[in-house]
């Protein structure tokens, strides 16, 4: 067995070449659209029905929906923070700025808000830290902004972030050196 290199992913690197079928696809389609393929997805890759149904998860989720688009990168954002997941955080802080938030909305993103966007991301924050203890306070605040469609997006969102973070940290995907 080789040594690991700090700087790899625990796991092989998947690439096109090493799928068929729907992975293949995804990853072809994603190459063509962005230039190239995230390391998560080629981590993932190495199951590819799970890269198939949590990419489509990913877009079911992350695309406009009842919540704007912003409202859970933001989410995914805080989310990322809490966790600690250096990849997610650079990834997501990239998604905020093409979404058209400066440096400076995005270090201060828990004061720079709304009174909605702060229970918002409240809530994100008791789902990460202590989703079986929420306060009822905090829940009722919830419940008077949003409906039930929409909190089962925010919650989407805050479930998808901590899946994602602990899949990137566990298997040491961490953002690109240039």
């Amino acid at each position: 067995m080789s040594a690991l290199n700090c700087m790899d992913p625990f796991v092989h690197l998947v690439t096109s070449e090493d799928l068929e079928g729907d992975a293949k696809k995804i990853f072809e389609n994603i190459k063509a659209t962005t230039g190239k393929v995230p390391k998560w997805m080629k981590v993932m890759g190495n199951s590819p029905e799970i890269l198939i149904h949590f990419f489509r998860l990913f877009q079911a989720i992350m695309k406009q929906g009842e919540i704007d688009s912003l409202l859970k990168w933001k989410v995914a954002f805080k989310v990322s923070e809490l966790n600690k997941c250096e990849f997610c955080v650079s990834v997501t802080k990239m998604k905020l700025r093409c979404l058209g938030l400066s440096e400076k909305e995005i270090s201060e993103i828990d004061q720079a808000m709304t009174e909605k966007e702060k229970v918002v991301l409240a809530f994100a924050e008791a789902s990460t830290k202590h989703a079986y203890r929420i306060s009822p306070k905090l829940k009722n605040q919830v419940k008077l902004l949003f409906n039930d469609r929409e909190i089962v997006e925010l919650t989407s969102a805050v479930g998808l972030f901590n899946f994602i973070n602990r899949f990137n940290d566990t298997l040491d995907v961490l953002p690109d050196v240039n």
